[in-house]
């Protein structure tokens, strides 16, 4: 019987001990990740100390005596689901940008150059978010072409394209078209309208 007693005393002291080093208040846990933790490389994850699921996951903690080595080693396997969606999530993303071409990565930065300026940056960095496929980039582009013709301007994939009067180019613009492409652009005006012709060198 005494070796029975002792063993319960044992055993009674030992969860007392456990105890004493137990969170006292169920927001005492820390959002810790376990330091064996290792996200794959170019992607963080970190808990949010306002989202309820976390108050909910530290009243459960409490309630079933864990430790915090226990409590953020079950944080880990959370954040290890969280982090495998990310990737995935970007991995399509990326074979989405590449349907785009080469000049994908480029369209999208100036999309979301202009709907920042024409949204604010809020409002422009939520409706870019949205923007998960080819498709919906393209859908934005003809938004953006529709939004800035109202206004005299036209959109190109890698930003926006300044009016000009008459659907004609400027002198810049003339300067950098080779022979050929300002042989093809002269052909679009009237050439009865155009003054005569004149030898530069003053002949």
């Amino acid at each position: 019987m005494r070796a029975g007693y002792d063993e319960l005393a044992a055993f009674k002291a030992g969860l007392d001990v456990k105890r004493a080093t137990l969170p006292a208040k169920a927001d005492d846990y820390k959002a810790e990740l376990p330091a064996d933790f290792k996200p794959p490389e170019g992607i963080t994850y970190q808990f949010n100390s306002n989202d309820p699921l976390l108050a909910q996951a530290q009243a459960v903690a409490l309630e079933a005596g864990l430790t915090q080595a226990q409590f953020s080693k079950l944080l880990g396997i959370y954040a290890g689901g969280q982090v495998a969606s990310q990737q995935q999530i970007q991995t399509a993303r990326n074979a989405e940008i590449a349907k785009l071409g080469a000049a994908g990565p480029a369209r999208i930065d100036a999309l979301t150059t202009f709907f920042r300026g024409y949204l604010g940056e809020a409002d422009g960095n939520a409706v870019m978010a949205r923007a998960f496929t080819a498709a919906d980039v393209q859908r934005l582009e003809k938004l953006v072409s529709k939004i800035t013709s109202q206004g005299g301007a036209g959109f190109r994939g890698n930003g926006r394209e300044p009016p000009q009067p008459g659907g004609r180019l400027s002198r810049e613009q003339i300067d950098k078209l080779t022979p050929a492409q300002k042989l093809d652009y002269s052909r679009q005006f009237d050439q009865s309208s155009m003054p005569a012709w004149r030898d530069p060198r003053g002949q």
